[in-house]
This record gives structure tokens, sequence and C-alpha cells, in this order.
């Protein structure tokens, strides 16, 4: 993995959710679908209009990515943070198989909301809760999650929820910019996440 993009750049960022759904229709008609691969996050990403120096700097960190061959890690703005009150690090409760969608943990405190992204200290996929959750560090806390885990986490896996960073590389081979009369410049590019 070859470094972290700056999120100084970017105004806006459009995030996709990607799953892979196998459809056919028997002579009944009948729908049958089936789930091939798994799930994974892919932004669209669009730069403000940069100088001449920001644009060097950016231009070349995704062209030393070589294309798709290599990845690196991206934070979000704005939504890779929680929009909760949380605090503390949260520490899974017990053993969770691949597949799982609901986990429970403690050690955290104060809120993370639907929607928000959480990360697992183990592995680098990116999840989305489904459900608040409110942290009691007295009690158990319970984190219902999208996609399913991907790897198993156990009593000494830590869940992050601010500055979650998404190991992601460059959607194709190509990258283009373009320029204005004003000396500004601006990329548009997609990233995927790489799991």
């Amino acid at each position: 993995m070859s470094g972290t993009l700056s999120t100084n750049y970017f105004e806006d960022v459009e995030i996709s959710s990607n799953n892979t759904t196998r459809q056919s229709i028997t002579l009944s008609n009948r729908l049958i679908r089936r789930q091939i691969g798994g799930q994974f996050w892919s932004m669209k990403l669009s730069t403000v209009p940069l100088s001449r120096d920001d644009y060097a700097d950016l231009y070349a960190f995704l062209v030393s990515q070589e294309g798709s061959f290599d990845s690196f890690t991206f934070v979000p703005p704005v939504i890779g943070n929680t929009r909760g009150t949380a605090t503390g690090t949260p520490l899974i409760n017990a053993t969770y198989a691949a597949g799982q969608t609901l986990v429970k943990g403690n050690n955290g405190s104060g809120t993370l909301k639907k929607g928000d992204f959480i990360k697992f200290s183990n592995h680098d996929k990116v999840y989305m809760l489904t459900a608040d959750v409110n942290q009691d560090t007295s009690s158990q806390d319970f984190f219902n999650i999208f996609p399913g885990l991907m790897t198993a986490v156990d009593s000494s896996t830590t869940i992050t929820y601010n500055s979650v960073g998404f190991k992601v590389t460059l959607q194709g081979d190509v990258t283009t910019f373009k320029t204005s009369a004003d000396n500004t410049f601006q990329l548009e590019f997609g990233v995927r996440e790489d799991i």
C-alpha cells in the first residue's frame, strides 16, 4: 500500500455500495436471484479548482499508484467520522465468525448513528452501521453492520468510528486532468475498496 490521499482537495465525494446479484427467470416466470462475490464500496471524487502546485502534488500521487495496480488509504471528508457523540475505543467482547451482522462490544461511551462507517482493527473492510448504537460503559453494546463480517473478529479487536480509512485502488488505468484559462486544474476519478 502506498500512502494516504489527502482530503484537502475534494469538493464532492459520491459513494456507492456495490453488490453482485445474478438473476434468471424460469419458464414459469419465477425470478431466481443469487449473490456472488462480496460487497464493496466505491467512490467518485471531484476536486475543487486547484492551483498548479496542489494539482501537481495530487496528480503525482495518483500516477504513482500505476493505475489500479497499487492501493492507498482515503478517509472521506465528512462521512469518515461519526455523527454521534462517541468517545473511547470500543472493544469486541467475544469471537464472531465471518458472515455475522451483529457484534457486541463494550468500553466505549456516547452514541454512534445508523449510516456511520466503522472499521475493525484486524482487517481492512469498512462496514456501515444499520442501527444506532448507544454505548454505555457498564453494559454490552450492539453493533448491527452491513455487510456481514468479511473476517472473524475476537476480544482483541477494537472498532474505529472516526477517521475511518478506506483501503482503495483507482478504478481504471488512465488518470486524466483538465486545466482552465484561469490557471486552475480539476480532477475527477473513481476509487474502489480493495479488500
